[in-house]
């Protein structure tokens, strides 16, 4: 249902809360829709979601989504994702954009409400595959996350700047400033993505109360 919904109709959020609203005094027994799966069982928890959805409501949780060459920014993301759970956050993706298809991974970003993307510098550009996954996410304008993000480079750093656009546009709420490595990791770059991390377990965390 969150593979469907987010990859198909995602950016649709208040015309599926006004076609909801419209049906919402009629018994369903069957969900039909002309582009995806037709649904004759689980009626309720098909509208729960699709409700939930299309409200941009999330769970308590991070995608950390990257992308990476020779391991480094790998090892980066991984990181970060070891400070999160230390900090008390319990679900916790991480996606490495050579290996996990697109369409799983936003629905990974309906499901939770942080996201922490990161990738090296590519042809003083952003690593194609993060280029192609931020215009998808830009694309079903998505609402109500949280947001960080961190990059690598060996001689000229343009990826960090690049996401720095892609923040801009999408309007969601940055929890730290940027990490930016250079090559491998260092002592400082550890301090920085242990920032990273806990700032944005802190932001979840302030959801609970």
């Amino acid at each position: 249902m969150v593979r469907y919904y987010s990859n198909i109709v995602g950016k649709y959020g208040s015309p599926v809360q006004k076609a909801l609203e419209k049906l919402s005094g009629i018994e369903l027994s069957v969900i039909c829709s002309t582009h995806g799966p037709v649904w004759t069982e689980n009626i309720n928890r098909v509208i729960e979601t699709y409700d939930k959805l299309s409200r941009y409501q999330a769970e308590e949780g991070v995608v950390i989504a990257y992308g990476t060459m020779y391991g480094n920014t790998e090892q980066m993301a991984e990181a970060i994702a070891a400070e999160i759970s230390a900090q008390g956050v319990k679900n916790i993706v991480l996606h490495n954009l050579s290996k996990s298809d697109a369409s799983y991974i936003l629905a990974d970003i309906f499901k939770y409400k942080g996201l922490i993307v990161g990738c090296p510098t590519y042809s003083n550009q952003v690593f194609p595959d993060m280029e192609m996954l931020l215009s998808k996410i830009l694309g079903r304008e998505i609402k109500g996350r949280y947001l960080g993000y961190f990059g690598s480079f060996c001689w000229a750093g343009a990826a960090v700047k690049r996401m720095g656009e892609f923040v801009e546009k999408s309007k969601f709420e940055l929890v730290s400033d940027p990490v930016e490595m250079k090559q491998a990791m260092s002592d400082r770059t550890h301090q920085l993505r242990e920032k990273l991390g806990a700032d944005m377990a802190e932001r979840l965390k302030k959801d609970r109360i």
